[in-house]
């Protein structure tokens, strides 16, 4: 059985994390400035409750995957790669008893329609684990950097009426016990300036697996970054 909610806030994530990066950045992802502060793992997370409020609800699920969605009104990439490359290393804010993790690729697509010069409003679906890598155990108390060689891809076809365009974004699985690499804010649900928006997948998001539904929670900072280079 899969955990699933409504989606919250995914067009302003979705617009944040598709404007391009600066050439200059190496590290993409979360700030890292704040600490891992929650004390479970992929059996539970944080909902919005039906009469209002956020409310910690069981997902009776061992393993999710979890991805950036940006910060509320922010051009910071965290999620899609800003153009082919390589994600060649990775990492990970933990806290005292975090879960074996799994670095992920998930990749989606947009579809465009083009009238008389400009684009009209298309489509966009994510996403599919396209790569999944070796299980690691971050250091407790710890930011693990890993080492990592994965290519990532931005490809993008243009046509007289229909545009194209096919992104690779990095995502954290997990599975087994442990917390995982989370950070909660004080005005978790809210949608202020600078709010970090994190989206969950449960069970985790298998390779080749098509998932168009995911549960996004603003005020939730996944503490992760990945190193990019072209």
């Amino acid at each position: 059985m899969r955990f699933r909610g409504v989606s919250v806030a995914a067009s302003a994530a979705l617009l944040c994390a598709l404007l391009a990066a600066p050439a200059s950045a190496r590290w993409y992802g979360s700030t890292m400035r704040a600490d891992p502060n929650t004390n479970y793992g992929c059996e539970a997370a944080l909902t919005l409750a039906p009469l209002g409020g956020v409310q910690l609800s069981q997902s009776f699920q061992r393993s999710c995957t979890y991805r950036h969605a940006g910060y509320l009104y922010s051009n910071r990439p965290t999620f899609i790669v800003p153009s082919s490359g390589r994600i060649t290393a990775i990492r990970v804010k933990s806290g005292p008893n975090p879960a074996p993790l799994r670095l992920t690729v998930l990749t989606g697509s947009s579809r465009v329609s083009t009238f008389s010069g400009r684009d009209l409003p298309g489509t966009y679906t994510c996403c599919t684990a396209r790569y999944i890598g070796r299980p690691f155990r971050p250091r407790a108390n710890r930011t693990t950097t890993r080492r990592v060689n994965v290519r990532v891809f931005d490809v993008r076809s243009k046509r007289i009426r229909l545009r194209l365009h096919s992104s690779d974004g990095l995502a954290l699985s997990a599975a087994g016990p442990g917390t995982l690499p989370l950070h909660v804010t004080q005005a978790v649900g809210a949608f202020n300036a600078g709010t970090p928006i994190a989206t969950g997948y449960w069970p985790l998001t298998a390779r080749g697996d098509p998932r168009v539904e995911g549960y996004s929670m603003p005020g939730i900072d996944l503490l992760f970054q990945w190193n990019f280079r072209r």
